[in-house]
């Protein structure tokens, strides 16, 4: 594995996630976790570092979401069932609650 084959892999990885996402498929945990221990690896054998990386996952991402990573997080809807949702019935015990 030559550093430009490793690099067009990591590419092709990301390329795959987040087209992915952008479908409405969330990526699942085992793969996020293969992708995170291949990119530590490179590093690891000294064939990139993690800017490079950070700048390789950005220029994917805006090539599928046509927007940067900030640009998505700060479009990007707060979930309103946490606003919403009252929890303060589970202040007290539940055995107070019972009687």
């Amino acid at each position: 594995m030559n550093r430009e084959n490793f690099l067009n892999e990591v590419e092709r990885r990301f390329t795959f996630a987040f087209k992915a996402s952008k479908s409405g498929h969330p990526i699942p945990d085992i793969e996020r976790h293969r992708l995170q221990g291949f990119l530590q690896a490179g590093v690891f054998l000294g064939l990139c570092n993690r800017s490079e990386l950070n700048t390789i996952m950005e220029n994917t991402y805006i090539r599928i979401f046509n927007k940067s990573i900030e640009e998505r997080k700060l479009s990007a809807p707060v979930s309103w069932i946490y606003e919403e949702t009252d929890y303060s019935i589970y202040d007290t015990p539940a055995f107070t609650r019972r009687s």
